[in-house]
């Protein structure tokens, strides 16, 4: 009763789409006598329903474009490759397990590695495509495997079609249709978190919980934006804009860090409170604009350091440029998210021309060591049950190495694989159940195609139904993939019960074997695998800071890009977040540093030699309180042999004294905290084992 209470309007507009797809599907395969009616119907229903296992609700129309897309490209290509794995061992039964092993654990590893997701889908569907193939022919007789392949991809080709036609026929549902408001979400958050910075002071806790805040915005815009180059043809124009904006907007937040540090620092100085006044009064109300919305506002001048500050105080002078320069930053980000927040709006805008540009290169953070244990499991499992299969004689066995790779490889990326496959355990055995009625109760009662579509549409509904559930998601998705793929649609009055008995039972096996591959060869934890991320970016710390040739500002925030985006998936929590803003705000201060050094004269090779040697003490100082203070002491004390230097360098020296506030409050210590944290559940349980 629990799940029917809860099933919503949309959800049954989604039921409907489904019906009529799969109707669609199995009219014109029948029509065309295709092979395998249930092909077309299959990709119905992976292409429309394994969205809902992740959105919930109807997928927006922008996931089911890149899925059909991926599709039908993943399978064209997996049906190539199954023809090559006959070709060249249809006959050698052994090589065949090792070559359609080593695809599928390649495949794999593809799928965890790439971070693009058509990319990702695309591998993920020629991995398991080709085992289909190659299986089905083997199982069936490797004569016809031409023919196999062409008739996958043409039924494929027909369900995702037919999938995609009732989606926009029906209620279409546009993802990216909210962006221009989800981007003036972001900048009014972020700009809300400048007039804090600038105004009030909160503690640690109230910044890291706003920053978690802001970082759901982001993800949600980047959802959004992701999804535009499929839905609106007037926001592809701006997509290297969009895709420029999704990158900036995290240097924004690095930005808000850096700017919270430069005020504090400020605040400790005579007559700070004049000056923090002369940069808030044409601040503020432009602040106040971008979170009223409206047209554009102008971007505020902020007044010239050296009218509010002597030139014999000269530490609160640098202080001051410093402040001045991240709130100017920041500043034009702002203003640069709502100007194309409004070019989105009215594609006439004048500004959209300016906004337009070279899409930004990313650099990803790729996790190898993730991709290849998974790559490791595939390939052990696969070639386990290939031997089984061959040496037990089982006809019927194709059927479970044909699961075996579906569920494998589609399940790789989930945080807990394991538990999805025991839900599909327990949809394959219901749709088993439901096939053997559907075999020698309902289809022998059949005449003529509109009762075989009304009989189909009851565990499409169903499976629909409970698809967007998470406690039954797998269920329903696993009962209406296994159960199309048990009836012989094509001939529903040709009955072989062994044949049916043999696949029930090949389909469960495929399954457990999923299953238990998955609980034997543990993954590592996401908490694991966020230790891992984080202490990239102290590797990175020390390529910003040894490597001979200066890395580029847009690679380091490209960075941040990946990484923080792969946080947020895995779950982390707000410390760690800040922990992530607070390295890379630490890397792009040593990038200034060494940036400025070279217009620093007889200084840049002093400057740089120190550089070099802060990043080979960097990584042993993240548990030793002691020492983050020793090497900020060493940063300020470089800034105060600065102040000396005629012409003064204020930027030169501003970096340093935030080099040194970043030291003091980095995250050294939470660092030590989460360890000691964890060492003292440890020897709790311990004591309650004993």
């Amino acid at each position: 009763m629990r799940i029917v209470s809860s099933i919503t309007g949309d959800h049954w507009v989604l039921a409907l789409r489904t019906v009529l797809a799969v109707w669609l599907a199995l009219y014109v395969a029948l029509r065309l006598d295709l092979a395998q009616p249930a092909w077309a119907i299959l990709a119905v229903m992976i292409v429309t329903l394994q969205p809902v296992m992740f959105s919930g609700g109807t997928p927006p129309l922008g996931i089911i474009i890149h899925r059909c897309i991926g599709r039908l490209i993943g399978t064209f290509l997996g049906a190539l490759m199954g023809l090559v794995l006959i070709a060249l061992f249809a006959q050698q039964p052994m090589l065949y397990l090792l070559a359609a092993g080593g695809w599928l654990a390649f495949c794999t590893f593809c799928v965890m590695l790439l971070n693009d997701e058509p990319a990702s889908y695309i591998m993920m569907l020629s991995g398991y495509t080709a085992t289909l193939v190659s299986l089905t022919a083997i199982g069936t007789g490797v004569d016809n495997i031409f023919d196999l392949a062409v008739a996958r991809t043409t039924e494929t080709a027909l369900g995702i079609g037919a999938g995609f036609l009732m989606h926009v026929l029906i209620k279409p549902r546009f993802g990216s249709h909210a962006l221009p408001t989800t981007l003036d979400g972001l900048t009014g958050g972020a700009a809300a978190e400048v007039r804090i910075a600038l105004v009030e002071r909160r503690t640690r806790a109230e910044l890291n919980e706003r920053l978690r805040t802001l970082m759901g915005k982001h993800k949600q815009f980047e959802t959004q934006h992701g999804l535009a180059r499929f839905e609106f043809r007037r926001f592809r124009r701006l997509l290297p804009a969009l895709d420029r904006f999704a990158g900036d907007s995290l240097a924004l937040m690095t930005g808000l860090r850096e700017l919270e540090e430069a005020v504090d620092r400020l605040s400790h100085c005579e007559g700070a409170a004049m000056i923090m006044t002369a940069l808030r009064d044409p601040t503020l109300p432009f602040l106040d604009a971008l979170a009223q919305g409206g047209e554009l506002p102008e971007q505020p001048v902020l007044p010239d350091i050296d009218a509010l500050v002597t030139a014999e105080a000269r530490v609160t002078r640098v202080r001051a440029e410093l402040v001045r320069e991240r709130l100017s930053e920041v500043l034009a980000l702002l203003h640069h998210g709502r100007a194309l927040s409004l070019a989105m709006q009215h594609h006439q805008h004048a500004r959209l021309v300016r906004l337009t540009g070279r899409r930004p290169r990313r650099a990803w953070h790729p996790e190898y060591g993730v991709a290849r244990y998974n790559a490791f499991r595939v390939f052990i499992a696969f070639e386990l049950l290939g031997l089984f299969w061959i040496h037990s004689g089982w006809p019927s066995g194709y059927l479970s190495m044909m699961l075996l790779g579906v569920f494998i490889v589609l399940f790789a990326k989930a945080p807990n694989p394991a538990a999805v496959v025991r839900q599909f355990l327990t949809g394959t055995i219901w749709a088993v159940i439901i096939g053997c009625v559907f075999s020698y109760v309902v289809f022998p009662a059949i005449t003529g195609f509109p009762l075989l579509a009304l009989s189909i549409a009851v565990p499409v509904v169903i499976g629909t139904l409970m698809t967007p559930h998470m406690r039954y998601s797998a269920i329903g998705l696993a009962g209406a993939v296994t159960l199309m793929t048990l009836l012989n649609l094509h001939r529903t009055y040709e009955f072989h019960p062994t044949q049916f008995i043999n696949g029930g039972l090949a389909s469960i096996l495929g399954t457990i074997v999923t299953m238990v591959t998955y609980s034997l060869f543990r993954q590592r934890t996401p908490g694991e695998r966020l230790e891992t991320l984080v202490a990239a970016y102290w590797r990175g710390l020390e390529r910003v800071t040894r490597a001979r040739r200066l890395p580029s500002r847009t690679w380091i925030e490209s960075r941040l890009y990946d990484r923080l985006g792969r946080l947020l998936a895995l779950g982390s929590g707000e410390l760690m977040l800040r922990e992530a803003v607070d390295l890379h705000a630490l890397a792009m201060c040593l990038w200034r540093l060494r940036r400025l050094a070279r217009d620093s004269g007889p200084h840049q090779r002093d400057i740089e030699r120190w550089v070099a040697d802060l990043g080979r003490q960097l990584p042993g100082a993240g548990r030793d309180a002691q020492a983050w203070q020793r090497l900020a002491a060493d940063s300020e004390a470089r800034a105060t042999a600065l102040y000396d230097l005629e012409p003064l360098p204020t930027a030169l020296i501003g970096e340093f004294e935030m080099l040194s506030h970043l030291l003091r409050d980095l995250p050294g210590a939470e660092a030590q905290a989460r360890e000691a944290l964890q060492g003292a559940d440890d020897e709790q349980g311990a004591m309650d084992a004993r």
